[in-house]
């Protein structure tokens, strides 16, 4: 059976990338079993590819569509995620994309509909459609489909120990996140946006994401969409714990700038330091560039592959 979405082949030929790291050392076994599912469901010819080495999804990807693949679908957290996309967009046209979320937050997962548990997640397989997708890209190099993340809270989430976050699930990011609230770390910051207009800031967090859902708290930006062509930026002015805490409790980080709250919704946003410090950025999770950053948004650019 021949799948075609506005006029496209899809799911005819898969390319189907597993991290073994991910799902709690199931990852490759959750593959066969969505290959088995596309093969009696839509007659797909698959091919499973386990990554060995970090980057191996993104060179696959990258080579997908020349290699004569219609659809890419990984099984991993949001940093395989990453990687794939990356990969993907290394090309002006790109294939069909899709994922299993193995992560430990899996906020694109949530987002776009996937259910948390891979055994669900698989079965959604036997009916799906394609929406839109709009992804991120910093420096002109880097993409990210999240989250941007700067400040300590987020440095000690990056390091937190792959093993701890298969045992302990998301109890590893709190225990290693209320380790640092007790970091002093602050940041003398320039924020411009794509008018140009210029905003300094002091902070000790600042978030750039492109969905509603943040470390999981899918309420976090309930003004965002993964389609609404923006990013969205948000930094607390006062003490992170206090603000963050109480932002959510409240029932999420509303779109207008408040006494606590600095909140920027734009196509473009670029992110300075004033003062010389080396900055690092967590981008989905992983190790991205020092600051300076230069974020826009890439409307559109995939069309991905949700339950329906």
């Amino acid at each position: 059976m021949k799948v075609k979405i506005g006029g496209a082949n899809m799911l005819n030929n898969v390319l189907i990338i597993p991290n073994p790291g991910s799902g709690k050392g199931k990852a490759v076994e959750y593959a066969e079993k969505l290959s088995k599912l596309l093969e009696e469901t839509y007659q797909s010819q698959t091919m499973v590819r386990p990554t060995t080495e970090v980057g191996d999804a993104r060179t696959w990807s990258a080579k997908a569509l020349s290699d004569g693949f219609d659809t890419v679908i990984c099984l991993g957290g949001d940093g395989t995620v990453n990687e794939t996309v990356d990969g993907l967009l290394q090309n002006e046209e790109v294939p069909f994309f899709g994922f299993v979320p193995l992560g430990t937050v899996n906020d694109l997962g949530r987002v776009l509909g996937y259910d948390m548990q891979p055994e669900k997640a698989i079965e959604q397989y036997r009916k799906v459609k394609t929406v839109p997708l709009d992804v991120g890209q910093i420096n002109e190099t880097t993409h990210f489909i999240n989250v941007i993340a700067i400040g300590a809270l987020p440095e000690s989430v990056m390091h937190t120990d792959s093993q701890d976050k298969n045992k302990l699930g998301v109890l590893a990011y709190v225990r290693d996140g209320v380790k640092s609230y007790f970091k002093k770390d602050r940041y003398q910051l320039e924020i411009t946006d794509s008018s140009g207009n210029k905003r300094e800031l002091e902070t000790d967090l600042v978030l750039v994401a492109l969905t509603n859902s943040v470390a999981g708290v899918e309420s976090m930006i309930p003004h965002a969409s993964y389609d609404d062509g923006l990013i969205h930026l948000l930094a607390p002015k006062e003490n992170l714990a206090v603000t963050t805490f109480y932002t959510l409790f409240e029932g999420g980080i509303q779109p207008e700038e408040t006494d606590s709250m600095f909140v920027l919704s734009d196509n473009r946003i670029q992110i300075k330091d004033l003062i010389g410090k080396e900055i690092e950025s967590n981008v989905d999770g992983d190790q991205g560039p020092n600051l300076p950053l230069d974020i826009k948004v890439l409307k559109h650019r995939l069309q991905v592959i949700v339950p329906e």
